[in-house]
């Protein structure tokens, strides 16, 4: 295994680059963002996966060793492959992954082309024991927070998101989401 790498930027390409580590090159596939900041003759680093199958040995490298641990987890679902796993990630990112798990919400995921609703499902399900809400953004939280609330009084999931989704634009805080939620739910 391969855990890291630092080289100077031999070629570039929009999904891999091809980074020369003391004569040997090394074809890293990574993220199109990250690849974009690269230059030819540069240095660059990567925190690396090394896919082994059959007839292949492939690099996976990223910026950030969280990315790495993201990608790590998408490779635990079933049937998700290293390639499909880097286009999730470089589509939907850590962040908007983690709330789509968190949130069980699919609509994130089913955006990315080559992800239907059947593996979306199960990359929340999957997942769902594999990312803790201590990583929720304090937007999120306070939307599953007024979630709760509201299913806790009677009022069914798919009423609360749709209420949620009409409600105004820049509203802070828990409080002040369930007032805006119910109101709109007692015109409906």
């Amino acid at each position: 295994m391969i855990g890291r790498i630092k080289g100077k930027v031999e070629s570039l390409g929009v999904s891999r680059t091809v980074v020369d580590v003391n004569g040997i090159g090394y074809i890293v596939n990574s993220l199109p963002g990250y690849l974009s900041s690269l230059k030819l003759g540069g240095e660059a680093r990567f925190w690396t996966y090394t896919a082994v199958r059959e007839n292949d040995i492939s690099l996976y490298g990223f910026e950030k060793e969280e990315e790495l641990v993201m990608f790590e987890k998408l490779l635990s679902v079933s049937g998700i492959g290293p390639k499909s796993a880097l286009g999730i990630l470089s589509v939907a990112g850590i962040k908007n992954l983690e709330d789509a798990v968190i949130s069980g919400n699919t609509a994130i995921l089913t955006s990315i082309s080559g992800v239907g609703k059947k593996t979306a499902d199960k990359i929340v399900l999957e997942l769902s024991g594999k990312i803790s809400s201590s990583e929720t953004s304090p937007e999120l939280q306070e939307d599953l927070d007024v979630l709760e609330a509201l299913k806790s009084i009677g009022y069914k999931e798919a009423q609360v998101k749709n209420a949620m989704k009409d409600m105004k634009a820049g509203l802070s805080g828990a409080n002040a989401k369930i007032k805006e939620a119910l109101k709109l739910l007692s015109k409906k």
